[in-house]
């Protein structure tokens, strides 16, 4: 695999730091997944933890890159209320079908991570590659942390797996 593009909602800037950690480790494009309205205080916290539990897709910005474009796309989140953040869950009900090869990764206060991680394997439409999960207490060690390197392991070894394959009908030539 040799383009890779990193795409993630971040309200805190948790994910975000995540992801930038991901992107720059495994040399990818980074995509940021913006919603349309604030979300800042109370209220915008509110308004994400309603969204999150009922499923909601809200609108979002259009983005630049196209994930057809890449062999993998890394695919990130926080947890709200044991769920998928609602914006990136409107990215991926948008680019579902372009996703053939996945990694997705959640940051999470403590809690919900299992779930939030299933819940995008699900909206990608099968299983990911490799699954990390980051708690907000792990992030100031993120690149020393056990799972964060056993993630960017797993992401090495399907990179090379699947450059020592030989081309089929379904993949281009190198």
């Amino acid at each position: 695999m040799k383009r890779i593009l990193v795409v993630y909602y971040s309200r805190n800037g948790h994910t975000e730091f995540v992801a930038r950690q991901i992107a720059a480790r495994c040399h990818a494009d980074l995509e940021r997944v913006e919603y349309r309205h604030r979300r800042q205080g109370v209220i915008g916290y509110l308004r994400s933890a309603a969204e999150a539990v009922l499923g909601l897709r809200p609108a979002i910005e259009r983005m630049q890159r196209r994930p057809a474009d890449y062999d993998l796309v890394i695919v990130g989140t926080p947890v709200w209320c044991w769920n998928v953040a609602s914006p990136l869950r409107t990215w991926l009900q948008r680019h579902h079908g372009a996703l053939d090869n996945v990694a997705v990764f959640c940051t999470c206060a403590g809690s919900g991570h299992a779930k939030a991680l299933d819940d995008l394997e699900g909206l990608c439409g099968h299983r990911a590659l490799a699954r990390l999960a980051m708690t907000e207490r792990a992030l100031g060690q993120c690149r020393g942390d056990p799972a964060f390197r056993h993630f960017l392991l797993e992401l090495k070894r399907v990179r090379s797996a699947s450059e020592s394959l030989p081309p089929t009908q379904d993949r281009a030539p190198a």
